[in-house]
């Protein structure tokens, strides 16, 4: 099915964004994967299930699912995402996940031809939300489930939030994030039914990702966090240094030397086509 897809309105919405920071994401988020098994939890597969993975970067949700499904078709706006996705799944020695580059807003995959589909903190960059959810309930055999995980309120989330204070602080200038959408159950509830799902279910889930260091911490968020390219590009070289090491002394009064966990609160939303 092809449709025209909505234009980005920012910087998060488009590819490029993500490329720039893909080989970072691999390394620093792969062993992150209890969102993952809180995902599969919510709606268990089984070894013959065919599986979709729609937003699916480098594959965190993917090769946990490829290890309990018959197929996992992972799919990702960002081209370099999907090649990290592959390269991981390759020296794993994991054969049946197929990584595609693909728009979640027109899914080019068949009516009803997944048991279920899951999306990990993708839904909230997708510019026409209500047509990519329509596309997730169209792929769906009847009865199929589909799992969205969307990131809760800053505030609840220490792992986000410490690396985006440290950066406006570092750069006071620098205009604030905007809110984020899908962040409370009753949204994501709304927009799962307006898509044609039924018993639509939302609950708020909290994992957490160690430290062993301010430094280790900054690493992660430097490496990671899609908007850093471009300001370093913007920047130019010792502009972006003298920010780095504003942020550190800033991520120093927050994390101890000896190292700390850090939570971040989802929204796990799941419903039945």
């Amino acid at each position: 099915m092809t449709q025209a897809t909505s234009k980005p309105s920012s910087p998060m919405q488009v590819p490029a964004t993500w490329d720039a920071v893909a080989a970072g994401y691999a390394e620093q988020t792969a062993h992150h994967t209890e969102y993952a098994e809180e995902a599969l939890r919510v709606a268990p597969i089984g070894a013959s299930d065919r599986v979709l993975d729609v937003g699916a970067g480098p594959g965190t949700f993917a090769l946990v699912a490829a290890a309990r499904a018959a197929h996992v078709t992972a799919i990702d706006f960002s081209p370099a995402m999907i090649e990290q996705l592959k390269a991981r799944s390759a020296r794993a020695g994991v054969t049946n996940v197929e990584a595609m580059v693909m728009d979640a807003q027109s899914l080019t995959l068949p009516d009803g031809a997944f048991d279920a589909a899951f999306s990990l903190f993708a839904f909230m960059f997708v510019p026409d939300r209500a047509r990519a959810f329509r596309e997730l309930h169209r792929v769906l055999r009847p009865g199929g489930r589909a799992v969205v995980l969307t990131w809760g309120p800053i505030d609840r989330r220490p792992l986000m939030k410490i690396g985006f204070d440290a950066l406006a602080e570092a750069m006071p200038d620098m205009p604030p994030p905007q809110k984020g959408d899908l962040q409370q159950t009753d949204e994501c509830i709304r927009e799962l039914t307006a898509a044609g799902f039924r018993d639509v279910e939302s609950h708020a889930f909290t994992a957490a990702m160690h430290f062993d260091s301010p430094e280790d911490y900054l690493t992660m968020m430097l490496r990671t966090s899609a908007p850093v390219p471009m300001l370093q590009k913007r920047l130019g070289e010792s502009e972006w240094n003298a920010v780095v090491a504003r942020m550190r002394q800033a991520v120093r009064r927050c994390i101890p030397e000896s190292g700390v966990d850090l939570p971040a609160e989802a929204m796990v939303t799941s419903g039945t086509r």
